[in-house]
């Protein structure tokens, strides 16, 4: 199978998966009690994250099916198939650092910027193959965006992320 058509299939069936998420976000907001003091409520954010999945995962999809469209799956039996491991490799230590930041943010209570400069930076060494320059950049992008966002949390939606 050609590495276009195979990339296809892989993005459409994250899309899928993103969607799926998505509507588990949806129910478990519907039963999430209206608001009374905040003011979005408790519910807004996964409505929120919820719409931003779709919106994602239909441009995904999108572009996927355009791929698979415009490139007929014509089979070569002469061609090797691609082995993949470095991608391979590089998809498990993804979900392995996600694994770990949700085990930091949820069990071990570290604090939000701290586990979110940790995890970009880690996703950054293993995006761009252990670049430590660049591992350093991304773990600063952590830094900024976790510290930023842990600031919105308590002064506008008035949660305290740790």
């Amino acid at each position: 199978m050609r590495p276009e058509i195979r990339r296809a299939g892989g993005d459409l069936l994250l899309a899928a998966l993103c969607g799926a998420g998505a509507v588990v976000l949806l129910i478990g907001a519907a039963g999430l009690p209206p608001p009374r003091f905040e003011p979005l409520g408790s519910a807004a954010m996964p409505r929120i994250l919820a719409a931003l999945l779709i919106l994602f995962s239909t441009i995904i999809a999108a572009r996927a099916a355009v791929t698979l469209l415009r490139r007929a799956p014509i089979e070569d039996p002469l061609e090797p198939d691609p082995p993949g491991t470095e991608a391979r490799v590089r998809s498990l230590l993804t979900f392995a650092a996600l694994v770990l930041y949700v085990l930091a943010l949820d069990v071990l209570r570290v604090p939000f910027w701290l586990a979110t400069t940790a995890f970009l930076g880690a996703i950054g060494l293993v995006l761009t193959g252990f670049d430590w320059k660049a591992g350093a950049i991304y773990a600063g992008l952590g830094a900024a965006l976790g510290t930023g966002l842990a600031w919105v949390f308590q002064s506008f939606l008035y949660i305290s992320l740790g």
